[in-house]
């Protein structure tokens, strides 16, 4: 299956965070069962994804540009670039702040 769908969304201050937040979906919601989310996020320099914990699902955010201070579920603070993936599960919180000079985008999966 190919799939080439593409459904952007604008949020600001999601989940709390600073700025504008840009989900672009690249796949709708109920084609691959067990897959809420598989999406690029794009967030300003300066813009973050506030702090907030998954209930009923894992997230994962596979770094594509750009530089990050993610906030993991302990509560430290580190920094990330491209190439990395952060990964929480089920229970577990997390944020993310572009702090770099250039958009931050990465690939979200939500399972």
């Amino acid at each position: 299956m190919i799939l080439n769908i593409e459904e952007t969304d604008r949020y600001y201050e999601l989940h709390g965070g600073e700025g504008e937040v840009t989900i672009s979906r690249l796949l709708d919601k109920g084609v691959a069962e067990g897959l809420e989310l598989f999406a690029v996020v794009t967030v300003p320099k300066g813009a973050s994804i506030g702090y907030h914990t998954h209930q009923s699902d894992s997230e994962g955010y596979y770094i594509l540009s750009g530089d990050a201070e993610f906030t993991d579920a302990d509560g430290s603070v580190k920094t990330v670039g491209a190439g990395e993936l952060c990964l929480i599960t089920k229970g577990q919180s997390h944020g993310i702040r572009n702090s770099g000079d250039m958009e931050l985008k990465f690939l979200a999966v939500v399972f």
